[in-house]
């Protein structure tokens, strides 16, 4: 049975939450620590309360950065025999050429791409764009 995307992004953000929660407990565990068994005085209460600070600090900073973040991209290994100039073209689709290693036959480009391309749209785009390919184009991470 599918599951819809909401439900399985309530989910996966259900147990994000869970495993922050979870560090958020270790983390004033390990504070409590350090003040009841290192200090032994009455700055105890002080470095507990630094530490809450600097978790509250980190979680705010965690919670603002989330939407902000960049999407989700892939990295793609290409192998092609002619090499076009095709940098404006790549742009346009948000694909980042990440390095170019040339050889005497083939040269192999690895290219950063939204994780919505798929490999039939990647070859499609480089061959209209003037890259005569070798194999299709690999899926790295």
């Amino acid at each position: 049975m599918e599951h819809s995307k909401p439900s399985l992004h309530r989910a996966r953000r259900w147990r994000r939450d869970t495993v922050e929660l979870a560090a958020a407990f270790l983390s004033v565990t390990a504070a409590d620590l350090i003040a009841k068994v290192v200090l032994h005085g009455s700055d105890g209460p002080v470095v507990l309360a630094t530490s809450a600070l600097a978790l509250l600090a980190a979680a705010l900073l965690h919670a603002w950065w989330s939407p902000h973040a960049p999407p989700p991209t892939v990295l793609w290994r290409v192998r092609t025999t002619a090499l076009a100039h095709t940098h404006t073209t790549l742009a346009d689709h948000q694909i980042t050429l990440v390095s170019l290693h040339p050889h005497p036959t083939t040269d192999e480009l690895f290219l950063r791409t939204p994780h919505t391309l798929t490999p039939a749209a990647l070859s499609a785009l480089l061959t209209t764009s003037g890259h005569t390919l070798q194999d299709a184009p690999t899926r790295i991470a």
